[in-house]
């Protein structure tokens, strides 16, 4: 008999305890993100990403309605980049933060480079003290451009533990694989060629093969107050660079060019112009 009446209390305290602890993990996956916060043809919202690598990131989610798009740091012939502000953050040295790869966008004749449907932004995060939990407060502008563009402004938080057991781990790793892996010296040598083309129109050009048999996009970033139109060329890979702007009398970039390959393995490094025989 004592057994029969034993067995319903211990029902009840495995019931607790299972209660207790589904409560736990709800609560956790509540704290490890903040709610959507809505704008026109998108929200946003930041994320515990939890380690990759032994570093710290949370990440920026924005997702895109229908055909609208979002940009790249570099916006290419129209848009607005992102801006990133963690002003108020509470316990936080320094925040990264790390761009995707970008596409090519056609936006009625302006090529544009960003995203669609939705991109995520690691945030590197460095605590300072960091056995103590980080507050993460984020103030992001980004613009969501369909048939017009409007700029969107949200207010983001969120608390990341010194130990994290984030439930989003997964979301980081797949966003770190469209981050370009920077490259330098002979890796970077190996990745790309370039060599002086003939001049069209009046504008020099350059002549750039990336070393790899997938196919790749190429965006360039020059020094301020240059501008250069990167067009596909004849053969796989290949890419005309042609300078549009330029200060007076500074007809090539003295400092390197930043360069990203775009595709299954994107890699970025600094590509140097040669100068022209």
């Amino acid at each position: 008999m004592s057994a029969q009446c034993e067995a319903p209390s211990s029902l009840r305290i495995l019931r607790t305890i299972g209660l207790t602890l589904a409560l736990a993990v709800a609560f956790s996956t509540i704290a490890r993100a903040s709610d959507w916060v809505a704008g026109p043809k998108s929200e946003a919202r930041v994320v515990d990403g939890g380690l990759f690598d032994g570093a710290r990131y949370a990440l920026v989610q924005v997702r895109l309605a229908g055909a609208a798009v979002t940009y790249w740091r570099d916006p290419g012939e129209a848009g607005s980049p992102p801006t990133f502000d963690f002003a108020g953050s509470d316990n936080l040295g320094d925040a990264a933060t790390i761009y995707p790869q970008p596409s090519r966008i056609d936006e009625g004749g302006s090529i544009a480079f960003g995203y669609q449907h939705e991109v995520v932004f690691p945030i590197r995060v460095t605590p300072i003290d960091a056995a103590k939990p980080v507050t993460l407060a984020l103030s992001l502008d980004y613009a969501a451009c369909d048939k017009i563009c409007i700029p969107v402004h949200a207010q983001l938080s969120s608390v990341l533990d010194p130990q994290p057991q984030s439930p989003e781990s997964a979301l980081l790793a797949d966003a770190m694989k469209n981050v370009p892996k920077p490259l330098d010296g002979e890796a970077a040598a190996k990745e790309a060629s370039v060599a002086p083309a003939p001049p069209a129109d009046g504008k020099a050009q350059w002549l750039v093969m990336i070393n790899d048999g997938e196919a790749r996009d190429l965006f360039v970033e020059p020094p301020a107050g240059f501008y250069f139109d990167v067009k596909p060329t004849v053969g796989k890979n290949a890419f005309l660079l042609s300078m549009i702007e330029h200060p007076t009398k500074r007809m090539r970039p003295e400092a390197p060019l930043r360069v990203t390959v775009a595709g299954p393995s994107p890699v970025e490094f600094d590509l140097v112009l040669p100068v022209k025989n």
